[in-house]
């Protein structure tokens, strides 16, 4: 079941951080590492548990398989390997760029958006969309998938106008996406790569009582366990 992969962030405090990473990606997509040295880096790093959130489309069921078997072979006697994938938020009624040759695979699917939608089927490049459109369209895109009872884990909420626009979605809009993850079952993906106020998100995720993933977003060994570095590194207003 997917809860057991979800954490209660209740129990998360700088003394006491989970060692998981449930976000990673490998050189089977945009990764610099392959499988096997992100999972050798996790044990360095004396992780417990990870997810490779490996990107993927409804078009990647070719190699989808076989990447699935590579990560289940790998030992789990210090760290325990799970097979993810990170599919994009495809419209406004809450599809997702996933197929069962790939989500069949899978433990856990995560939904990100990565991407605006035209309304045409296409894709709007990020410069003709100002600032403040892209935050609604953003909003509007992670609470229609929310909705999908495909998606375990909403990735990196906001993770596009954060970084790319710098642009903060406030207060109000956090609270909404945070509470409508607890009405669905959905888990908040906390993000070392792209929230600056992670013990912040924490607690908005314990007042609507959502549950929550940490990720790093790892694209590179040195990445792995990020997450849980910021977490015991911040200031400690938990």
């Amino acid at each position: 079941m997917k809860e057991q992969h979800f954490l209660d962030p209740n129990t998360i405090t700088p003394d006491n951080v989970p060692r998981v990473d449930y976000h990673m990606h490998t050189d089977y997509t945009d990764g610099r590492h392959s499988a096997e040295d992100m999972h050798a880096a996790a044990v360095d790093c004396g992780l417990e548990a990870i997810l490779f959130s490996e990107h993927a489309r409804k078009s990647s069921g070719e190699w989808f398989g076989e990447f699935a078997a590579r990560i289940r072979a790998l030992p789990q006697d210090e760290c325990r390997a799970f097979v993810g994938t990170e599919c994009k938020a495809d419209g406004f009624g809450g599809e997702i760029d996933t197929a069962p040759e790939v989500s069949d695979h899978c433990d856990l699917i995560m939904c990100s958006v990565h991407r605006f939608p035209d309304g045409q089927g296409g894709l709007r490049e990020f410069r003709d969309v100002p600032a403040d459109e892209a935050l609604d369209i953003e909003y509007r895109l992670s609470l229609a998938v929310l909705e999908n009872p495909e998606v375990d884990i909403l990735g990196h909420p906001f993770g596009m106008s954060l970084q790319r626009y710098r642009n903060d979605p406030g207060e109000e809009r956090w609270r909404a996406v945070i509470e409508k993850a607890a009405k669905h079952d959905v888990a908040i993906d906390i993000s070392g790569r792209y929230h600056p106020n992670l013990w912040q998100l924490i607690e908005w995720c314990r007042d609507a009582g959502t549950k929550v993933t940490l990720g790093s977003d790892a694209h590179h060994v040195n990445e792995v366990g990020l997450i849980t570095r910021k977490l015991q590194g911040e200031e400690r207003s938990a």
